[in-house]
């Protein structure tokens, strides 16, 4: 089943903007553009980056350099472009965690010394010589001028901005940014303990809370009490009702869930124990707690 898909170029350089589309200087809804962000910092989560099997940083770096190579081989003709798309799908056909979400074999790595995440069909791409070739692509070229995720909308900009500025790679920062139900629970935690809307400036020039912060979107990947039945790292984040998460599974006789219920849900989790959600739930309070108390220590 074909979904619309990835986004619409902001305003800037050259390099910055060579995996993303649209006119120059249009608006951004939310007001802070997420899809590529610096030479290192770039998203290709919608276009099912993260959807295949071993999808772990070493493994997916791995395999997007590879790509990436073996493409800048391809002649830019129609026929030898689509052949490797095809090729490319068929090698990892019937192996990616959610069947449905189309993974495009297009999607390497781009701008100088090949840095980030983006788009090897963008006119501005390597080889390309400004031929737009996203129209041969699963979801068509309109679908990268006209697509935002969710969470250009549902997170606010200082949200957006400290992701951006703390994730420190685009492997963890494609992951976390799409997780807008998961950012919206930690932060919100977290201004519930500061007792005020919390800026960029009070993260990111603090090294210790830059770190917890690191580690809190770390827990996409290293989730300990996600159970099998629920893939991850990838994540399912349109809007379509296509695919709902399943409820946390709460021990047996608990009558009530954690307050952290909607972080537990956006990781996929499920408890044998009490003492296992004890666990869990100091894994999330005792960063945001350190953060909160510098954050309170600086007034």
């Amino acid at each position: 089943m074909k979904r619309p898909l990835p986004a619409s170029r902001p305003p800037g350089s050259r390099e910055v903007c060579a995996g993303s589309a649209g006119p120059p200087g249009a608006p951004v809804p939310g007001g802070v553009y997420l899809c590529q962000v610096d030479r290192n910092i770039s998203c290709g989560a919608c276009c099912g980056l993260y959807n295949l099997p071993n999808a772990d940083e070493a493994n997916l770096r791995a395999l997007l350099a590879a790509r990436t190579a073996a493409f800048s081989a391809v002649p830019r003709r129609i026929d030898a472009v689509a052949d490797f798309g095809r090729r490319t799908t068929e090698a990892i056909e019937g192996r990616q965690p959610i069947s449905d979400f189309h993974h495009c074999p297009y999607i390497g790595l781009i701008g100088g010394g090949r840095s980030r995440v983006g788009c090897l069909l963008h006119p501005l791409a390597a080889g390309n010589e400004g031929i737009d070739l996203r129209g041969l692509s699963h979801y068509g070229g309109m679908a990268c001028r006209i697509y935002f995720c969710p969470s250009h909308e549902a997170l606010s900009p200082a949200w957006k901005r400290i992701v951006q500025q703390t994730a420190g790679s685009w492997y963890l920062y494609g992951l976390a940014i799409t997780e807008d139900e998961l950012l919206a629970g930690l932060f919100g935690i977290l201004e519930e303990a500061v007792g005020r809307p919390i800026t960029e400036a009070d993260i990111v020039g603090d090294p210790q809370s830059v770190r917890a912060i690191q580690g809190l979107l770390q827990l996409k990947c290293n989730w300990p009490f996600r159970p099998d039945h629920v893939p991850g790292p990838v994540n399912y984040f349109f809007k379509d009702r296509h695919r709902a998460r399943p409820p946390v599974v709460y021990p047996v006789r608990r009558a009530h869930p954690s307050r952290l219920d909607a972080v537990f849900r956006a990781l996929g989790s499920a408890f044998d124990s009490e003492a296992a959600l004890a666990d869990a739930e100091a894994r999330i309070r005792a960063p945001i707690s350190l953060i909160a108390e510098r954050i309170n220590a600086s007034r």
